[in-house]
């Protein structure tokens, strides 16, 4: 495999499956049709979804699906205006959709929204004020007060964005999401939406290696330290970015050097499991050539039937590939 087809297999690993978006369809509508029961006493006006799912960047193993609750202002209100504080209106919410044979002892706060726990993935409902100038209010992290968001506005900013690019933007993001799953989710997710946004405005591509890259590579400039939950969280964030970046500049030279196998294995350091290295075809040959004891490894890690120190034949070592 070319480093191109490596990084296009691990979009491929990532993304949700037709089946796994049926399932969220279908649980999603019942969800809602919860939330909407006039019966309820949330006093709920529409739902809508946001977040990865609605954008179209959600990955797999599925995670959060975003759903803005928006209430009725009037209904919420006091008789001086004034809303509730956010926690007493996450507390009804939770104690609501708990209640549900459904949900039962699937429930939980998590700040600043409620979240509901189902086998195969998570649903996140955020209560929400529609304003009249547009955007809603939602609880702020304090729980005590209620802050701006205005998630439709990202929404179409990073639609405008990925049809400008050639439709290879949200993959981008895709990618840099799994890297940040499987570093403790450091960076905000819709925080890497609006990197991605700033930097693909000034910076064209041909290719995923290169907007992989290019995100890696100015990243920093538009990393905001007040979308971390502490100072300490973006600090670890920056030097993360940066250990990529270096990474992937130096992949650059190994492929630009005709070292293709060593800048796969770099891409497969910093990405993961999910990273694929071989096709089924090259698994199949190199367990042949393993039981044969043909097979070699390089100095990079990259497996070979021609350059490397070999490998002690061995049967196997494929697994169930070799028997296909």
């Amino acid at each position: 495999m070319t480093l191109l087809q490596c990084i296009q297999g691990l979009i491929d690993n990532i993304s949700v499956t037709d089946k796994q978006e049926e399932n969220i369809k279908a649980s999603l509508s019942n969800l809602e049709g919860h939330l909407l029961d006039k019966d309820n006493g949330l006093h709920i006006l529409r739902t809508f979804t946001n977040g990865s799912y609605d954008r179209d960047t959600i990955i797999r193993p599925l995670n959060d699906v975003d759903v803005f609750a928006v209430l009725d202002y009037d209904k919420w209100k006091d008789e001086y205006g004034n809303l509730p504080n956010p926690q007493s209106v996450l507390t009804k919410f939770r104690n609501y959709l708990n209640d549900q044979n459904d949900y039962k002892d699937k429930v939980k706060q998590d700040r600043p929204c409620v979240t509901v726990q189902l086998s195969d993935k998570d649903f996140d409902v955020l209560p929400s004020f529609a304003q009249l100038g547009g955007g809603y209010l939602i609880p702020n992290y304090d729980l005590e007060s209620w802050t701006f968001s205005y998630p439709e506005q990202l929404t179409n900013n990073l639609d405008d964005i990925h049809k400008k690019r050639g439709y290879k933007v949200k993959p981008t993001i895709m990618s840099v999401k799994y890297w940040n799953r499987e570093n403790n989710k450091l960076i905000p997710s819709y925080h890497i939406e609006e990197v991605a946004i700033n930097i693909f405005q000034l910076n064209d591509f041909k290719n995923f290696e290169q907007s992989i890259r290019l995100w890696f590579n100015n990243a920093e400039t538009y990393l905001d330290s007040s979308k971390f939950k502490s100072n300490d969280e973006y600090t670890k964030a920056i030097n993360k970015v940066r250990r990529v970046k270096d990474k992937l500049n130096d992949a650059l030279k190994k492929y630009e050097d005709n070292k293709e196998d060593e800048a796969i294995q770099i891409w497969k350091d910093i990405f993961g499991k999910e990273f694929p290295t071989v096709s089924d075809d090259e698994a199949k040959n190199f367990s042949k050539s393993l039981s044969e004891g043909n097979l070699k490894i390089s100095p990079s890690g990259a497996l070979s039937t021609t350059v490397g120190t070999a490998i002690s034949a061995s049967k196997g070592y494929f697994g169930d590939i070799s028997k296909a």
